[in-house]
């Protein structure tokens, strides 16, 4: 019985450290995400990336002068759904998501200029705080933010979707290509253009209002 139980806990063991991996990558401000990979930011005085999963020994960690990649082997692309990511940080203000893959934070990010992007069906999901704030939502991707930024320009492209209603800022630039929906929050100024079709909402009720159309599309405020 007692060695039945021994080699349960050893198995248990052995599963855990497969399942599991730490990586220390060194300075970075940029992070691209990739192949459905779920990563939550958390803020920190350390640099480092924390997998957890049964594919999590499949997960490719880079780092190349700054911008870090975290994406599956060649042979497990897009299989990053198994597996849960967590970054550390101390300094971050450029964000990617692509093929699928999901960023979203605990806390607060904070920086003077923070650049989000989310392409082909990615979801960046996150509150922060900024001075300059640029939003950019691609073939059919989901950006969704709360905080506050001082300046902000958004794009939202083909079928993409841009939520920033609990976004304040001052002022705010959105321009919507072909069939896009952007909702964006501003008190003192917004300059917001449709391109062949798409929706924009306007909150916030800013005192100077610019709006241009073309080819159709939708411009609301709230």
């Amino acid at each position: 019985m007692k060695n039945i139980i021994a080699g349960a806990i050893a198995i248990v063991a052995v599963q855990f450290s497969f399942a599991q991996t730490v990586k220390n990558v060194g300075t970075f401000s940029s992070l691209k995400v990739y192949d459905k990979i779920p990563v939550v930011l958390i803020p920190s005085t350390s640099n480092k990336v924390e997998v957890n999963g049964k594919k999590s020994s499949d997960v490719e960690v880079v780092n190349k002068n700054g911008e870090l990649k975290v994406r599956m082997t060649t042979t497990n692309l897009l299989q990053g759904d198994d597996v849960k990511v967590r970054v550390f940080y101390d300094r971050l203000n450029d964000i990617q998501a692509s093929q699928g893959a999901t960023v979203s934070n605990e806390g607060v990010l904070e920086g003077n200029k923070i650049v989000l992007t989310a392409n082909e069906g990615s979801s960046i999901i996150m509150g922060l705080k900024a001075k300059t704030l640029e939003v950019k939502s691609n073939t059919g991707g989901l950006i969704t933010l709360s905080g506050h930024a001082n300046n902000q320009n958004a794009i939202v492209n083909t079928g993409a979707k841009y939520y920033g209603k609990q976004l304040a800022t001052t002022t705010t630039s959105v321009t919507v290509n072909a069939g896009g929906e952007a909702e964006v929050s501003a008190t003192e100024s917004v300059d917001a253009k449709t391109r062949a079709g798409g929706n924009i909402t306007v909150y916030g009720n800013p005192a100077d209002k610019k709006t241009k159309k073309i080819a159709g599309g939708n411009i609301s405020f709230k």
